[in-house]
Formats: structure tokens, C-alpha cells, sequence
């Protein structure tokens, strides 16, 4: 509970509060990717006009390159709200467009079902501390997934498509096709992303044992002081055979006094 609360507070500060102004551009083109993963299949399910579809999902397809480039040229650097705003935005944008094509195509259960996995491992590297990214092959698979679903949605509006040899059917067999292309890249993801929660178990267990050591040393040093100051000082020097250092322990009040003091030695007669 506490790794969604941290996640849902680390997004709603990159939407409304992040620590740079300048970054809320890039943070919001993310998150347009979750809105519009709801908005496609309402329009959809809406018949909505073919402008209207085909704008939403041009703006969609650019705001994945846009993101990244808006928060290193506008915000001047990828900020942790934005890059978890990515990832998060992406899972989003997929799962949302596969659980509305579900009726018209269940293929896409099983890609789905990969995509739930992925999400679910970048949940336990956030339950460790670690911060998910989305990688490179999670960047290309997104798109022929997206073009498959995007393709899916078209064919429930194929009635309103008055292009030759562009019909329900076609569109259903290209859709499924490129589903089931998809789902090996999904498969290698998943490894690259169980391969980076490994990491970061292993990094976090030699900072441990780093701060176990560190820990252990500190006490060592602080005995061996207590020590030291625990023990009396005596020293005489060869040349006027004074004694130049006397100091008693003050256990009680931790105060350490000295005292100089002169001997005179009687010479041998």
C-alpha cells in the first residue's frame, strides 16, 4: 500500500508540483498518453467522427517522441516524476486499449496478461526502492502494439471507412496479426525488467553490507577513543626531564583537565 501511495504522490507532484515549472510540459504530454488510452475507445464505442479519431491518435504517437525531448530541452533534464510518468503513462495508455478491444478481440487477453506482468515487476522494483524506467525494446514494442489496437478500433468503425479493400475483416486479420508479433518482444521485456529488479536487489544488499561495515567501524573507532581518554597520560621530555603531561579522566562529567608540573631531580653526587 505504502509503494502505490508513494507512486500515486510522486505523480501528482510531476502534475501539479514539480520542483521545476518548466517540467510540468513534458509531464503532462505522459500523461496524455493515460488520458487518451479512456478517450480511443469511447470514441469508439461512440462513432465518433473519423477527424476527431485520427487527431487523437496523431497527437498520441507524437507525444511519445515529444515527452522526452521537451525535458531535456525545456526543463533541461528528466526529472524522477517524469520518468515515472512515462513508464506509468505507456502501461496505461496499453492496458486501457486492451481491455476495451477485449469483446471484438480476445487475442489481446494474452498481451494483456504480459503487459500486467511487466507492470507488476516494475511494482515490486518500486517496493524496493528502485526506480523503473521505460527501456528501449518497451519503446519499440509499444508501437506495432499500438498500431495493432489502433487497428482493432478501426475495424468497429470500418462502416464509417470508404477506402477499397480496407474492411472490417482486413483490419481484424491485421490486427491479430501484429498482436501476435508483439507478444515475443513482451516476453523479452519481461526478462529485461526482471534482469533490473535483480540489479537493484543486488545493489541494495552491497550498500547493506557497505553501511554494515561502515556502522562496525564507527563503533571500533569510538571504543578505541573512549579508551584513550579513559587512560592516564605520562610523559617526561629528555632535555629538562619535566613532566609536560599529566591528564586525569573525568568519567562523571566527561571533561578532561591537565596539568603541568615540574620535577626536579637531584643530580648524583
Amino acid at each position: 500500500m505504502n509503494t502505490i501511495k508513494n507512486t500515486i504522490n510522486t505523480i501528482i507532484k510531476g502534475l501539479f508540483k514539480p520542483d521545476n515549472k518548466l517540467s510540468l510540459i513534458p509531464n503532462w504530454l505522459s500523461f496524455s498518453r493515460a488520458v487518451g488510452g479512456i478517450a480511443i475507445p469511447i470514441m469508439a464505442y461512440t462513432n465518433a467522427p473519423l477527424s476527431l479519431f485520427f487527431s487523437a491518435i496523431t497527437f498520441l504517437a507524437i507525444s511519445d517522441f515529444l515527452d522526452g525531448k521537451a525535458a531535456r530541452i525545456i526543463a533541461k533534464g528528466e526529472t524522477k516524476e517524469g520518468a515515472m510518468l512515462d513508464a506509468v503513462s505507456d502501461k496505461l495508455f496499453s492496458i486501457f486499449l486492451i481491455i476495451g478491444l477485449l469483446p471484438t478481440l480476445p487475442i489481446f487477453a494474452i498481451n494483456g496478461a504480459l503487459e500486467g506482468i511487466i507492470a507488476l515487476i516494475n511494482g515490486k522494483t518500486l517496493a524496493q526502492g528502485g526506480n523503473p524506467k521505460s527501456n528501449l525494446l518497451g519503446k519499440i514494442k509499444i508501437w506495432p502494439l499500438s498500431i495493432a489496437l489502433i487497428l482493432g478500433y478501426l475495424a468497429l468503425i470500418a462502416q464509417n471507412i470508404n477506402i477499397p479493400f480496407i474492411t472490417k475483416d482486413a483490419l481484424i486479420f491485421t490486427s491479430t496479426l501484429l498482436s501476435i508479433s508483439t507478444m515475443p518482444l513482451e516476453i523479452i521485456n519481461i526478462k529485461e525488467y526482471l534482469d533490473n529488479y535483480h540489479t537493484e536487489l543486488e545493489n541494495q544488499k552491497e550498500n547493506i553490507t557497505v553501511n554494515t561495515k561502515t556502522c562496525e567501524n564507527e563503533k571500533e573507532n569510538t571504543k578505541k577513543k573512549t579508551k584513550q581518554k579513559q587512560t592516564t597520560k605520562f610523559a617526561l621530555s629528555k632535555k629538562s626531564h619535566q613532566a609536560i603531561i599529566y591528564e586525569l579522566p573525568q568519567e562523571e562529567k566527561q571533561i578532561n583537565k591537565t596539568f603541568t608540573k615540574k620535577i626536579n631531580i637531584p643530580k648524583n653526587k
